[in-house]
């Protein structure tokens, strides 16, 4: 199995920590055999940079190949740095409005997103959490709202494609709801996950919904540890009503083609 979003560091407002061979080690007990990961840490940092820098170092002899992203603002960043994150070995960009607190159809966000994903590489679309589970110290940060996250991934669906043919956006622990009332304005190519603002993952009854909207080659199994619990992202698809050759495409297969992964 692949992990495709899963995270390492410190997470300040709930006391959580945990290193990165520690998270790979544990998802190779849960059988996954790569894991896609960023660093919680930089998260924290309107500049990122340091963070990233320090996280591209880091080689932990573990059984679950690590393959990294980098947090990414592109509020802040420039389309040199986005060079030099890739030049370091990322294999995509991380971002996330409700932290980083900026707009997406910002003239400048939407820049440097087309800027990453016409240089090859992954954007990640990251929610994390429910804004009415975060701390007080963040409750004023921007939420994407539905109509904008339409007009972003129409742009950059349009100019992507037209430059470089590639479109290889993922929407992490978006609620379902939200999902399932994206569709009915966005029809376009995008990858979900199913690493949903619960705790424990989505209900694998949504897991069947979301095949139907969004077609089983464009779900992947995430688990969004350390911040959820690894097994039940697992199990959620286990029990799902999907076809088999269904559930190993989103265990695995479609991970390896997002992120240029072999298996």
């Amino acid at each position: 199995m692949i992990d495709a979003l899963c995270m390492s560091g410190t997470y300040p407002f709930r006391y959580l920590s945990m290193s990165t061979e520690a998270v790979a080690s544990k998802l190779a007990l849960e059988g996954f055999r790569h894991c896609v990961m960023f660093n919680l840490t930089a998260l924290f940092h309107r500049d990122p940079w340091w963070a990233n820098v320090e996280f591209a170092k880091e080689d932990p002899s573990v059984n679950c190949t690590i393959h990294k992203l980098a947090v990414f603002n592109p509020d802040y960043e420039d389309k040199l740095r986005i060079r030099e994150y890739s030049k370091m070995g990322y294999v995509g960009f991380i971002t996330s409005p409700i932290y980083h607190g900026y707009r997406i159809m910002r003239r400048s966000v939407i820049s440097n997103l087309i800027e990453a994903l016409s240089n090859g590489a992954v954007v990640i679309l990251n929610l994390l959490e429910d804004l009415r589970q975060m701390h007080r110290a963040y409750s004023f940060r921007y939420r994407i709202m539905l109509g904008e996250l339409n007009d972003a991934l129409m742009t950059l669906k349009t100019t992507v494609k037209r430059e470089s043919g590639e479109f290889r956006v993922l929407l992490s622990h978006f609620p379902y709801n939200d999902l399932v009332n994206l569709r009915s304005l966005y029809n376009g190519d995008i990858y979900v996950d199913f690493a949903s603002s619960q705790v424990l993952g989505a209900p694998y009854s949504h897991i069947e919904e979301l095949v139907k909207l969004y077609g089983a080659s464009r779900l992947v199994l995430s688990t969004g540890f350390i911040m959820k619990y690894p097994k039940s992202s697992i199990l959620k698809l286990q029990l799902s009503k999907i076809q088999d050759k269904d559930k190993e495409a989103i265990s695995s297969i479609n991970a390896g083609g997002l992120y240029g992964i072999r298996t």
